[in-house]
């Protein structure tokens, strides 16, 4: 739901308040369920027999427990998970987001394009996100199929295109806002996870199936 830069910009503001062992692996996480191209990387479910949908975070700090508590890739790979559904939370119910009008989706996703710089500059963000060599062989990969290679080419364009235009829904102060809220929210989740109390509900954040 949030684009890969606004990610970035969260989980830049995270790294100054939490002691991470690998910002690299931190920041890969962070974007890379957006790089899928196959299989269930947000691990999207039904619920409410059928007529609602989430994010199973249950299962998937049930699947990967340990290591989103040892490997920041992992956490990295939660924290993505948790910041869109905040985000839905924040662009359909706080913002009212229609996506249903022909072209609104395709609109949405310009205006990511339009406000990146601006993201990309006033949170000092640079691309120096590495892959590493072994990624082949991370049980996240059952999850989906990522094209990380051609999703890391896509994202060097972020940082390079300088376009400008009207933006037609989400704006620069609402990228300020989501990007904060979405900070303390993970701030929030990070410490429970690291002091095993209770976590964010998906179904809290459940939406009706359109």
């Amino acid at each position: 739901m949030a684009s890969r830069i606004i990610h970035l910009a969260i989980t830049d503001l995270i790294s100054k308040k939490y002691e991470y062992k690998d910002k690299n692996r931190l920041e890969l996480g962070s974007i890379l369920p957006d790089a899928a191209t196959s299989g269930n990387s947000h691990l999207k479910i039904n619920i409410c027999n059928g007529t609602k949908k989430t994010y199973d975070l249950t299962s998937f700090r049930s699947g990967f427990r340990s290591k989103i508590l040892e490997d920041d890739l992992y956490l990295g790979y939660y924290l993505h998970l948790v910041q869109d559904m905040y985000f839905r939370d924040f662009v359909y119910n706080r913002y009212h987001w229609n996506p249903l009008p022909l072209g609104n989706v395709e609109r949405l996703h310009n205006d990511y394009a339009l406000i990146n710089q601006y993201v990309i500059q006033k949170y000092a963000l640079s691309n120096t996100i590495a892959i590493p060599v072994s990624f082949d062989e991370e049980p996240l990969n059952k999850l989906g199929r990522f094209s990380i290679y051609e999703f890391f080419a896509d994202m060097k364009a972020d940082f390079q295109n300088h376009l400008t235009g009207a933006t037609f829904f989400f704006t620069k102060e609402m990228a300020d806002e989501f990007i904060a809220y979405a900070c303390e929210k993970c701030k929030q989740e990070i410490y429970s996870l690291f002091h095993d109390l209770e976590c964010l509900d998906e179904r809290a954040l459940a939406w009706q199936r359109r």
